[in-house]
């Protein structure tokens, strides 16, 4: 029976095949090998299962799975990392403190009015919702048709990121800086409990967040300009939130907002 996979969901299928024998080949722990290898397998062969010749449910369910993928993407490749790398946690704080000076994102947190930092917070929440609000929008706006190309450029950004994580682990900022910013903010620690339970306390760099959701800003204002505008200021406030709060390294948000732009562009020539 011929297979009838997305563009989405070939890159998608790529990405796990991918882990499976980044599995192989790492010097890992049994157990954790084993946990990648079945893990990433059995998301494999769903993805070919899925892609059968079927019925429109089954089609209207394959428009919502990348949901799925996305995360699962982001999960298991910390499997693979075995240490962080300090000398890279180090080039990434010394890129900051050019940036910003030495303790210049703490002075900023410290003194700036808490209404900002609780918008920045708040915008840094919206990394969770932006990619499934960026899908609906473009749905009911009437590009129902375009789903494989708005996944595609997703998942190629957040996946991008996710698959370094196994050559490129360090740790957030915010777990390793001297003087972290005291931020007052009641977001905050909803942010910090949300990390708590679905992060896996490791740092992406390129950040995941602002790629996948800078890439959904592109893929939507495509077809719907004002929808695309307002997704890509919550993009822009992800980014700068990830940086003032110390979720990321400047130098994560600005590499992810680069593949965002290069994801969209491929996802024009592949669909």
């Amino acid at each position: 029976m011929p297979l009838d996979l997305r563009i989405s969901e070939w890159i998608a299928l790529g990405f796990f095949l991918y882990l499976a024998a980044a599995a192989l080949l790492m010097r890992l722990p049994a157990d954790r090998k084993r946990r990648v290898l079945t893990r990433a397998i059995l998301i494999s062969a769903f993805i070919l299962a899925i892609a059968l010749p079927s019925g429109s449910a089954a089609a209207r369910a394959r428009d919502w799975l990348p949901l799925i993928y996305l995360p699962l993407g982001y999960w298991l490749p910390a499997h693979l990392v075995k240490c962080t790398n300090p000398r890279l946690e180090g080039m990434l704080l010394e890129f900051d403190r050019r940036l910003f000076g030495a303790n210049g994102l703490a002075r900023f947190a410290n003194r700036a009015p808490r209404l900002l930092i609780e918008l920045l917070e708040l915008a840094y929440l919206f990394c969770y919702p932006v990619v499934p609000l960026g899908f609906i929008w473009l749905v009911l706006g009437g590009f129902p048709e375009e789903g494989d190309r708005f996944w595609t450029a997703v998942l190629l950004a957040g996946f991008c990121c996710y698959g370094l994580l196994p050559w490129l682990p360090a740790r957030a900022p915010r777990a390793i800086e001297e003087t972290p910013p005291c931020i007052r903010s009641s977001i905050r620690v909803l942010n910090l409990r949300l990390l708590d339970r679905a992060s896996v306390q490791l740092n992406t760099f390129p950040s995941g967040h602002v790629a996948a959701s800078f890439a959904a800003a592109l893929a939507v204002g495509a077809h719907l300009w004002p929808a695309g505008a307002v997704l890509g200021v919550i993009a822009l406030g992800i980014a700068l939130g990830s940086i003032v709060g110390r979720y990321h390294y400047a130098a994560d948000a600005i590499a992810g907002a680069a593949v965002a732009l290069m994801a969209f562009a491929l996802s024009a020539v592949l669909t």
